[in-house]
């Protein structure tokens, strides 16, 4: 066992040495979906207004009951406003939520710009890769701002519409920005792994008539991955408004299949972002949409003319996205009878993470079957 373990453990190391970006960005890719992970019980528990102010200097959490009073007074000068009655006890379980999600987020940051700058400086970032990473410092530099945008909104003063109202899309903008730096991460990562000279060798030993089928499946995955991306950016809306804290019963919405009030707020557009049961109800067919998009797709992949033609890895991605969205709607539907628990909540997020990462993942090992124009095969042809 040992023997085998040392093994396993010199292949990673040789592999990493063999490609340190891709396995850098990978690296960083896990790290961003943690914080992912921690931003979102902050979103839950409110953290966020637990921590008053962005502090630069603030490394360290409170150390003593002093500084731990200190804060809590910061927070208490602007409770009138933010009407959130907190006890000293929530206060300190909340703010640590809040410090560990402000640290990680810190730490990733300086996870990919540290080593950008010296894979930069030492040329060792390929040139196809460039606006990839020129784009995830955009949309970083970007999701920076909206962060920093959330903590002052809750100083601010604003009516109590507007504040609802940033805090919904405050924080599914907030989302929106870390998929899409974690989409980034892990494509990049996945060029550089099996570029494009690897999907045409593979493309090569296909008939045209299997081309055309994986090819159909291909576009099916991509619809169904837009479907998942519309359910993660509605559940964090749910998430947002605490509308999971509400008609905690499934199938039915408590004693209704749809309930009442859905459209009560004007202008009638609010009640998708604000309005708990019309998020809620958004949320619950969109979810059971999503899974029934992923088994049908599943399923079309297993017919033998497909199956028999795909890539071991390929084979690996659409089971892991298949049992991960099963897995997704059962703790989805457990955390909303038991009225979300942090717990549940995290482990939901960790499961829209790993599917969202699971359907690239399937995506890129299918590019195979994506018409290549006339220009990228000359591309590849000269690096052959």
């Amino acid at each position: 066992r040992m023997s085998a373990s040392n093994s396993m453990q010199g292949k990673i190391i040789e592999a990493m040495h063999a490609n340190p970006v891709a396995w850098w960005l990978y690296g960083s890719a896990a790290l961003l979906a943690t914080t992912m992970t921690v931003g979102a019980a902050s979103k839950l528990t409110r953290s966020g207004a637990s921590m008053v102010y962005w502090k630069p200097r603030s490394v360290f959490p409170p150390m003593d009951t002093r500084e731990w009073y200190d804060e809590y007074d910061a927070y208490r000068n602007v409770n009138d406003q933010l009407r959130r009655p907190m006890s000293m006890e929530e206060f300190r379980r909340n703010y640590k939520w809040e410090y560990m999600h402000r640290i990680l987020g810190q730490s990733t940051a300086l996870a990919i710009v540290g080593p950008l700058g010296y894979f930069y400086v030492k040329e060792k970032l390929p040139t196809q890769v460039h606006g990839h990473l020129l784009a995830l410092l955009a949309l970083g530099t970007t999701q920076f701002v909206i962060g920093r945008r959330m903590v002052r909104s809750n100083v601010e003063r604003h009516g109590e519409h507007d504040k609802r109202a940033w805090t919904a899309h405050g924080l599914t903008y907030h989302s929106a920005f870390s998929l899409a730096n974690l989409s980034l991460l892990l494509w990049t990562a996945f060029q550089l792994k099996s570029p494009a000279s690897s999907a045409m060798k593979i493309r090569e030993l296909m008939s045209s008539s299997a081309l055309k089928e994986i090819g159909e499946l291909r576009k099916y995955l991509q619809g169904s991955t837009a479907l998942l991306l519309t359910t993660i950016g509605v559940g964090s809306i749910v998430a947002s408004i605490d509308a999971g804290k509400e008609y905690n019963t499934f199938p039915k919405m408590g004693k209704q299949w749809i309930p009442d009030h859905l459209m009560e707020k004007k202008p009638w557009i609010r009640n998708f972002y604000e309005n708990p049961a019309t998020v809620q109800l958004e949320h619950r067919v969109l979810a059971v949409s999503t899974l029934a998009a992923f088994i049908a797709l599943y399923w079309k992949a297993r017919k033998p003319k497909i199956w028999d033609n795909l890539p071991a890895e390929s084979k690996t991605a659409m089971r892991v996205m298949t049992l991960t969205v099963g897995g997704q709607v059962i703790m989805g539907v457990t955390m909303l009878v038991n009225a979300v628990p942090t717990t549940l909540a995290l482990v939901h997020q960790s499961g829209a993470v790993v599917l969202f990462s699971a359907s690239l993942w399937a995506l890129h090992t299918l590019r195979f079957a994506r018409p290549f124009g006339s220009a990228v095969v000359e591309k590849v042809a000269k690096a052959l």
